[in-house]
């Protein structure tokens, strides 16, 4: 049987379940570039409260987020599990291919089926999730990266930035 498709049922994709402080994140792998300890980002903070400021990665500024306040929720900037997600740009942009996420700790991979996958019941999304599932028992988030990388590419249009290491 070769040159048959293998049934969708079957396929797995590399995934990561991302800890945050409220409902973790399911992602695809290819989406993070790197996991990193969390260090106090540099630069004043912003009138948007979801922007923390600029982290330092691979000699390049990169700006660091709050997922759950750009989500609309609640966020303790600090905390000894603390970790910092280097995001791949999914939406393309040249001039911003990536951006940090404050993360709660390692994120766990995962090879996930169709079958891993629930819908939750509850259907009330924040204003930066796309649908909420179930993963083996475990309730979590999917995340609007194309929307979060539209707010965060906005704001950094509309205000002056050093872009020597981009």
């Amino acid at each position: 049987m070769t040159g048959s498709p293998e049934p969708l049922e079957s396929r797995s994709l590399k995934s990561r379940l991302i800890p945050m402080q409220q409902k973790p994140l399911l992602l695809p792998a290819s989406c993070i570039a790197d996991v990193m300890d969390y260090s106090r980002p540099s630069g004043s903070k912003e009138e948007s409260s979801w922007f923390l400021g600029e982290i330092d990665w691979r000699g390049q500024k990169l700006p660091l987020i709050s997922f759950e306040r750009i989500n609309g929720g609640r966020f303790a900037e600090f905390s000894a599990t603390a970790r910092i997600a280097v995001m791949h740009s999914i939406t393309g942009n040249e001039q911003l291919p990536f951006y940090g996420m404050v993360i709660q700790g390692i994120p766990k991979a995962l090879d996930l089926t169709v079958g891993d996958v629930q819908p939750a019941i509850e259907a009330d999304t924040g204003s930066a999730e796309t649908f909420r599932v179930i993963i083996k028992e475990i309730p979590a988030a999917i995340p609007d990266l194309e929307k979060v990388e539209q707010q965060l590419w906005a704001m950094f249009t509309d205000r002056p930035r050093d872009t020597a290491s981009h």
